[in-house]
């Protein structure tokens, strides 16, 4: 669980970081000020910045995606939309403390689907009707293959975002 919980962090740091490009991307006159001091959030942009963070990751998302879509990469989509996924598939977990694992049940069909679409998981034999997810999170190569792409939002697509706007990605990492 202890993975689980720092994955779903991350996920969090992510958002921050997402809704930090949509916030400058949509108001270019803040960049200057936002720069200037990195000791110092101009008051406008923290008032932007808290509205944000009341805000839904998919809504976040889906702004980033339509803010930036000239300059995001297919692999830059599937990430986001993967970790769109585990982050919701970690909120909603049924979860025991007497087991290594999580269980996740989409809450709909339309969910159901999108997940099965992004994951492409394979069938196993007696598969729960409805679908049933276990989140194995705790097996090194399902930690790491997440680490791995949290990496590289942060450091590739996030980073060259920032750098598109003329923003240090230390100003909003």
């Amino acid at each position: 669980m202890a993975n689980a919980g720092l994955i779903f962090i991350f996920t969090v740091w992510l958002q921050g970081q997402m809704s930090d490009l949509v916030i400058l991307k949509t108001n270019p006159h803040l960049i200057a000020d936002f720069v200037s001091d990195p000791t110092k959030v101009p008051p406008i942009f923290s008032k932007l910045r808290v509205s944000y963070w009341e805000r839904q990751f998919g809504d976040v998302k889906r702004e980033l995606v339509e803010a930036f879509s000239d300059q995001l990469t297919e692999q830059d989509l599937i990430d986001i939309d993967q970790i769109y996924h585990v982050r919701n598939m970690i909120a909603h977990a049924h979860v025991s403390v007497g087991r290594d694992y999580m269980l996740y049940r989409p809450g709909n069909t339309r969910r159901e689907q999108q997940v099965l679409a992004t994951f492409n998981p394979q069938p196993v034999a007696d598969q729960a009707d409805p679908v049933m997810i276990k989140l194995s999170f705790w097996r090194p190569e399902v930690f790491k293959s997440m680490s791995d792409q949290i990496e590289r939002l942060d450091q590739g697509c996030f980073a060259r975002l920032a750098e598109s706007l003329g923003v240090p990605h230390g100003r909003i990492r």
